[in-house]
């Protein structure tokens, strides 16, 4: 089976049309509470060959109603191996280009040397008709840690905000590359792509067994048990599913509500190509061995990557905890300390994910990219959608830490800190 499309899509030109279409973001209503302005950015991840080009290409080519603009980077040295999967050439001149492209479905395609906020921002604020959704794909030896954290953290976003980060694995392959051994002390880039993901995409699931399938899943989940998982083929599945995720601004989007259910069902699982492109919000508390793809009660020593899960008391936390608990975080992920007279090194966090609810009531989300964080109150109004309007919290609050030495240890450290003994 190919990843690549044989022929490239066309492209039309622009300056013919009669009347040019308002630019800005697009009129298509999102239709909930969360309705915003703001167009939303997701950063694609993925190994090469993992299908994030067939993606692209999908969301180039088909007719699916949305307004995308699609921004190919160069991060890295392979650039000019993936470009050549995705080849966007003009129908009267039969050249590429990697200028603002318009294509026939309404989609943008943009290449950019570096991630520049502005020009995505520029290119959005004059594209005919508006936009929908931004994607902008990072190459498969990109570590995407630093440049979530860029997107995250930058405060000139205007019209745009981050929305989350898909991350696209080659099923047959992916056991494989999580094992691969780096220099002593370096985590391997798909591991850092699975920890940093808040959507994964198992593709190629058509050429794995149903058994293979489950290893590859139960292995992701042990790396970062809050991912949203789809099974895809092609790397096809609706659109509407990957954006507006929210993934850091809600609890809901940040899938840490869910990530209970590690611990609660080892079992559930699907195998149907056509009909399995939903969610499956369960995990695993032990961990897999990632050579041969053989499952073992414990990860092997090159697999560098671990996760805890904090469970936090469901009478929430005092105002003196909820203190605690940030002057934690501050610790561990602005020093790298745990906090203490004796200044011990902490484990090198790369994701922090949270819900915490305070004894009063009010809800925070906790989003974290390596020593970056932020706690962020949930508004009354939204936790009554998530919760179907009753107005209560269905679940405890939960902290999540995926990085380097995250075990035990660091969660004892942090119930004993926080005072939740």
């Amino acid at each position: 089976m190919s990843d690549i499309d044989d022929e490239p899509p066309q492209l039309f030109d622009s300056s013919s049309l009669s009347t040019a279409p308002q630019a800005g973001p697009s009129s298509v209503p999102v239709g909930d509470i969360y309705d915003r302005r703001k167009v939303p950015i997701t950063l694609l991840t993925g190994y090469l060959g993992a299908g994030k080009s067939t993606l692209l290409q999908y969301i180039l080519t088909a007719e699916h109603g949305y307004k995308i603009a699609v921004c190919m980077n160069d991060f890295g040295d392979t650039t000019d191996i993936e470009a050549k999967s995705l080849m966007l050439s003009d129908p009267t001149t039969q050249t590429t280009s990697s200028s603002f492209l318009s294509l026939p479905n309404g989609c943008l395609c943009c290449s950019v040397k570096e991630p520049g906020i502005a020009a995505i921002e520029e290119m959005v604020a004059t594209a005919p008709g508006g936009v929908d959704w931004v994607v902008v794909e990072l190459t498969g030896v990109a570590d995407p840690g630093p440049i979530v954290r860029t997107f995250w953290a930058n405060e000139e976003m205007g019209d745009l905000i981050l929305d989350g980060v898909i991350c696209v694995v080659d099923s047959r392959n992916v056991l494989k590359q999580l094992s691969e051994e780096r220099a002593e002390g370096e985590i391997n880039e798909c591991q850092k792509q699975v920890a940093c993901a808040d959507v994964i995409l198992l593709n190629k699931v058509d050429l794995v067994t149903p058994e293979q399938l489950s290893n590859v899943e139960k292995s992701v989940r042990t790396l970062n048990p809050t991912l949203r998982v789809h099974h895809t083929t092609q790397s096809r599945m609706p659109l509407g599913e990957l954006f507006n995720i929210r993934a850091f601004t809600d609890s809901a989007g940040s899938g840490i509500r869910e990530s209970q259910l590690i611990q609660a069902n080892d079992t559930r699982t699907c195998h149907d190509d056509e009909t399995c492109q939903h969610d499956h919000n369960h995990g695993h508390s032990h961990d897999y061995n990632h050579e041969e793809g053989e499952e073992q009660q414990h990860l092997p020593h090159h697999s560098r990557i671990t996760t805890t899960l904090v469970p936090l008391p469901s009478s929430g936390l005092t105002k003196p905890q909820f203190t605690k608990c940030n002057e934690f975080l501050e610790s561990i992920l602005w020093a790298g300390k745990y906090p203490s007279e004796t200044g011990e090194e902490a484990p090198n966090i790369l994701r922090t994910k949270g819900y915490i609810v305070e004894e009063d009531g009010t809800a925070h989300v906790l989003q974290g990219v390596e020593d970056l964080f932020e706690l962020k109150a949930v508004p009354a109004a939204m936790e009554d959608a998530e919760e179907g309007g009753s107005g209560s919290v269905s679940d405890n609050g939960k902290v999540v830490f995926i990085g380097r030495g995250v075990g035990e240890g660091l969660k004892a450290r942090f119930i004993q800190y926080v005072g939740l003994e």
